[in-house]
């Protein structure tokens, strides 16, 4: 079998069985995000302890594409503290829209996503959940630094 195989049977698992699926009551961060292309839609709950990612939930209305890059990303955020998730997602970003770019070790369980890059058009649906994300780490740096800034 070969890794490309690899790759589609595992995008079709976390597209078929998405992880992490549903929303959080009373979340420490949410971010929404929409393409205009293809109509997908998203919602990212995160629940922080402290600076760790305790809870990560998407809920996605979109194609089999987005629903896998959400399902992996919140696999991949658990547990990490903010500032490691945000390193993480703007490797996978780079890497995800920079064709040349190496793939990093850091990326290996996101490596199916990334065998996507060749398909332009199928960017905007892998880098959905990841721009929501983004969107969430700002709102946790305004707030760090809100509470950390002397009055």
């Amino acid at each position: 079998m070969s890794s490309e195989e690899i790759y589609k049977g595992v995008i079709l698992d976390h597209a078929r069985h998405p992880r992490n699926r549903g929303n959080l009551e009373d979340p420490d961060f949410e971010a929404k995000a929409y393409n205009p292309l293809c109509g997908d839609e998203l919602v990212l709950h995160l629940r922080l302890k402290q600076d760790l990612i305790e809870d990560c939930r998407t809920l996605v209305r979109g194609c089999s594409i987005c629903q896998a890059s959400a399902s992996m990303m919140s696999e991949e955020l658990m547990g990490k503290s903010m500032e490691n998730a945000a390193a993480l997602s703007g490797i996978f970003q780079k890497v995800l829209h920079q064709k040349d770019s190496e793939d990093s070790e850091t990326l290996e369980n996101l490596r199916p996503l990334m065998n996507l890059r060749s398909h332009k058009s199928r960017i905007k649906c892998v880098s959905l959940a990841w721009n929501a994300f983004d969107e969430c780490v700002e709102k946790f740096h305004e707030t760090t630094e809100k509470t950390t800034t002397p009055s």
